[in-house]
């Protein structure tokens, strides 16, 4: 499994890298800048050994530059909370701040399916942090985000991101493994700036 998501993230990396040494202008359809706004559902196995797994509610606020080729650079910051985890009496704060390519297919004028891969980290904080990830009842660690969804352009600068579904993936050291595989699904709202080519 570490294999993989080492292999998706240089991935990634590599195809921000080509999207980003790039010239033409941008492709038709595609906004100069985007941002927008999720509700964020997350199913966590935090725990190490057998799943023990959980779920986790918050939300996410996104930024986009259009680069050529249907590329865009993505930064993404989500916040997601558990209370009384599998009845436990325990809770977990988490907080991700991700960054990378997406890349935007344009299949027709209001439908926009895209695939991203985004890198960075992310921050646990509450009492489960503090029992089962770090003395110190919050803890730092490496984070990444691989995935698609769907988004509808309801006018010319409003749409809806359908769906979104992410594997997150997550390295907090747990006395075991050292790290997390989580799914995120998400669904929000987009605003469009910047002139069309």
């Amino acid at each position: 499994m570490r294999a993989t998501v080492r292999f998706a993230v240089l991935i990634a990396i590599l195809m921000g890298c080509a999207s980003l040494g790039a010239a033409p202008a941008l492709a038709q359809g595609e906004p100069a800048f985007a941002a927008g706004a999720s509700y964020n559902f997350v199913r966590s196995n935090a725990p190490p050994g057998s799943c023990s797994c959980f779920n986790m509610n918050g939300g996410s606020g996104w930024f986009s530059i259009g680069l050529p080729y249907h590329f865009s650079a993505v930064a993404d910051v989500g916040v997601q909370h558990a209370g009384n985890i599998n009845s436990s009496g325990i809770d977990l704060t988490l907080t991700s701040y991700v960054f990378g390519p997406r890349y935007n297919f344009l299949n027709s004028e209001r439908v926009h399916p895209f695939a991203e891969g985004l890198v960075g980290g992310a921050h646990a904080s509450g009492s489960f942090s503090s029992s089962s990830i770090s003395a110190s009842g919050s803890a730092n660690a490496f984070a990444a985000l691989a995935g698609g969804g769907l988004d509808f352009d309801l006018a010319e600068h409003i749409g809806v991101r359908a769906i979104e579904a992410d594997y997150y993936f997550t390295k907090f050291a747990n006395g075991t493994n050292d790290h997390q595989n989580n799914l995120r699904i998400a669904a929000g709202i987009y605003f469009r700036f910047g002139s069309r080519h």
